[in-house]
């Protein structure tokens, strides 16, 4: 007899460029050893270990990567918002910002537009969002800019 959990769970790609990989994993690592922080840091060190992860400069402009903007839906609810995700000590200073080591950041990083993802919140509600779209940060627009 089949039952929802005899098929596993397809996970979307995720791609990560060189130098975000660096900055993700080492603030995983360290947010391991909090009790509020750790699930999220697992969540993200597993997406880590699955991602592509291509130079800086090949690095799509599509795919959300630290301080892109990025247009999402809710799949639950039906409602679309823009975020932009940062690093944790980051999340003050920028408007609508999602940290990367929050539930949906975790989920967010490396997901191209039109990919969806399902996780649980914080408060263990499921989620569910799709990426509409995204585009680099004005950090990440300069040092492409001064590349080329």
């Amino acid at each position: 007899m089949n039952t929802p959990y005899d098929h596993p769970i397809a996970l979307p790609p995720v791609m990560l460029s060189e130098a975000d990989r660096g900055r993700l994993h080492a603030i995983a690592i360290s947010a391991l050893t909090s009790r509020r922080l750790a699930p999220s840091a697992s969540n993200l060190l597993r997406e880590i270990s699955r991602a592509e992860i291509v130079s800086d400069e090949e690095f799509p402009e599509n795919v959300v990567a630290l301080n892109s903007h990025v247009d999402v839906r809710d799949n639950v609810s039906g409602t679309t918002r823009q975020v932009v995700l940062v690093m944790p000590d980051e999340k003050s200073i920028q408007p609508n910002a999602v940290s990367v080591l929050s539930p949906m950041g975790a989920a967010l990083i490396g997901l191209s537009a039109g990919h969806s993802i399902d996780w649980c919140s914080a408060s263990d509600e499921p989620s569910s969002m799709t990426v509409l779209r995204s585009t680099p940060g004005s950090a990440r627009s300069q040092v492409r800019a001064d590349r080329h």
